[in-house]
């Protein structure tokens, strides 16, 4: 059976164009599909990239990538309710760790990359159904049939090849909602500096937080909230960071807004990363860390399809198109597994009702109490004793939780 190339990458995001420049780089013949106009017309991304893994893929891309601002101060705050807010702060200046990006921006960027080292991108390729045939997958798109022995699914949460050939089934609670706005504002921080916000309580009833990111002369305001809170939320979708950001007091011209999907599986929980011929990376495999403290997807995007480029190199040489296992071998030994691995018990702990609604209430009642001098007055462990009693929450199991946040 005759094939159209080595490795076809289904999606231009980070994770497929990750995957089609390091596996231009080992020799194969690649095509990327990419469904958009240009690679970073569809992403709806929050805006902040962890460099580190950026930095092994294009080792000058900080001089040369278009990134907005390094991250050098994040702030959280908690609404306990309309009057109260707890806010901290940290921030570490001359810090280039991270930045924030407007995707449409960075992934034009990266294509471009990728196309120079020569990966062949078809833009505006739908691909309408996927199944096997002879010792390898052939995938219909709008613009033809494609085979190849080799995929690379990099299509997003919604997984399009692994869903046609029946591999993925869907659940509510595996899936957040991402709505974001790009707001044309003043940013009051020099060129070197940036600012993240991580907002969590401001709009009730929902599983999930908000976010400000600083760029050069907009802000990315947003919230990932999960599908199954969103019957809860006091707000309805559509509205959902329009009430957030007049909650939080940020006016503006609303440049643009945008919604989607994000994997939010945790590291127990992730869906199949592979099978024979077919390989999931970044969004697909639904590899996303939400902690608490970081939400990171996009170098785990990158670092997942370095991963798959380098894997259909050593699976094009064996000749055993079925033998994708590969893959996840080098990812168990990559930071990418491991990292999920360890952020796990915190994303467990933010699942748990107690922790986004009644301990940030317990602590600001308590903080409260610190604060308000009366002639009645107890010990500080007294009164944590007091608030976790009135709302039910046995002093063990406050130990415990608070062992997983720093586990």
């Amino acid at each position: 059976m005759s094939f159209d190339a080595d490795v076809i990458i289904v999606g231009g995001g980070l994770s497929g164009l990750s995957a089609g420049i390091t596996a231009v780089r080992e020799g194969l013949n690649v095509i990327l599909l990419e469904r958009g106009e240009y690679s970073g017309a569809k992403n709806v991304s929050g805006g902040r990239m962890y460099v580190h893994a950026l930095k092994r893929l294009i080792p000058d891309a900080l001089e040369r990538a278009p990134l907005e601002r390094p991250i050098t101060k994040e702030t959280f705050e908690i609404f306990c309710d309309k009057n109260r807010k707890l806010t901290f702060s940290f921030e570490e200046k001359d810090k280039k760790n991270s930045f924030s990006v407007l995707r449409s921006k960075f992934d034009r960027w990266l294509a471009s990359e990728a196309e120079n080292l020569g990966l062949l991108i078809s833009y505006s390729t739908l691909v309408l159904n996927a199944y096997r045939e002879g010792e390898g997958i052939t995938l219909e798109t709008n613009r033809g049939t494609l085979k190849a022995p080799l995929i690379i699914d990099a299509s997003g949460v919604t997984s399009i090849v692994f869903r046609l050939l029946g591999l993925r089934r869907f659940t509510p609670d595996k899936w957040m909602l991402g709505v974001k706005e790009i707001i044309k504002t003043d940013v009051n921080l020099p060129e070197n500096e940036g600012e993240v916000r991580t907002i969590v309580g401001a709009i009730k009833g929902v599983k999930g937080g908000g976010f400000v990111y600083t760029n050069k002369d907009t802000l990315s305001v947003g919230m990932a909230v999960t599908f199954d809170s969103l019957p809860k939320s006091e707000f309805p979708a559509k509205d959902l960071v329009e009430a957030f950001r007049e909650r939080i007091g940020i006016e503006g011209e609303i440049l643009e807004y945008s919604a989607h999907a994000i994997p939010y599986y945790g590291f127990k929980n992730l869906p199949p990363l592979y099978d024979k011929n077919l390989i999931a990376v970044g969004d697909s495999a639904g590899f996303l860390i939400n902690d608490g403290f970081t939400i990171r997807g996009m170098d785990l995007a990158i670092g997942s399809g370095m991963i798959a480029g380098l894997a259909a190199k050593k699976i094009v040489e064996s000749r055993n198109f079925s033998n994708t296992e590969v893959y996840y071998e080098m990812l168990k030994d990559s930071f990418v597994l491991k990292h999920l691995e360890l952020a796990y018990n915190r994303f467990e702990l933010i699942n748990s009702p107690s922790t986004l609604s009644t301990y940030p209430e317990i602590l600001c009642n308590v903080l409260s109490d610190m604060f308000t001098v009366e002639e009645n007055r107890d010990t500080l462990i007294n009164d944590v004793l007091y608030r976790l009693k009135e709302k039910g929450i046995p002093l063990s199991q406050a130990v415990r939780d608070l062992w997983k946040a720093v586990k």
